[in-house]
């Protein structure tokens, strides 16, 4: 299932169309490399259906070291939730649509029944705060 989000605006005001997918790998996610040597991650997803019947297919795609290293681990079949910006492209006369990254999380991440002392969360938090950064901690009471 395919989310479209709110648009966020660039450093330079460029509108960007923001996404949330959730549903099933569908071709093994594999690392590659840019031609000046810098290494990303991609991954296919079935988005969509159109009205039509014909199925609308999105690659993921991430520069990000520890998200590459899942997504190019990924297996057609696999469940993921995924958030990123959308990027739709023309190129002889098809249409190509890409998420860019920003968060991916594996269905085997997603915690399970506790055990007694343990946080289900912790994995899920150290995720969310590898691709976002730590929380910055309070220096006092809010303003408000």
């Amino acid at each position: 299932m395919y989310i479209k989000g709110t648009p966020d605006y660039s450093r330079d005001g460029e509108k960007r169309e923001t996404g949330l997918f959730a549903g099933l790998i569908s071709n093994d996610g594999e690392m590659r490399q840019t031609k000046n040597g810098k290494n990303y991650a991609t991954a296919s997803v079935r988005a969509f259906n159109r009205q039509d019947g014909s199925a609308v297919f999105m690659t993921l795609k991430t520069f990000n070291e520890s998200t590459a290293a899942v997504l190019s681990n990924l297996r057609k079949g696999d469940r993921v939730l995924v958030a990123g910006t959308v990027e739709t492209d023309e190129y002889n006369g098809k249409s190509y649509t890409t998420m860019m990254v920003d968060f991916l999380l594996t269905a085997d991440e997603i915690p399970s029944m506790p055990t007694a002392n343990a946080d289900p969360f912790a994995a899920l938090n150290n995720r969310v705060n590898a691709a976002f950064g730590a929380p910055v901690e309070e220096e006092g009471e809010l303003p408000f």
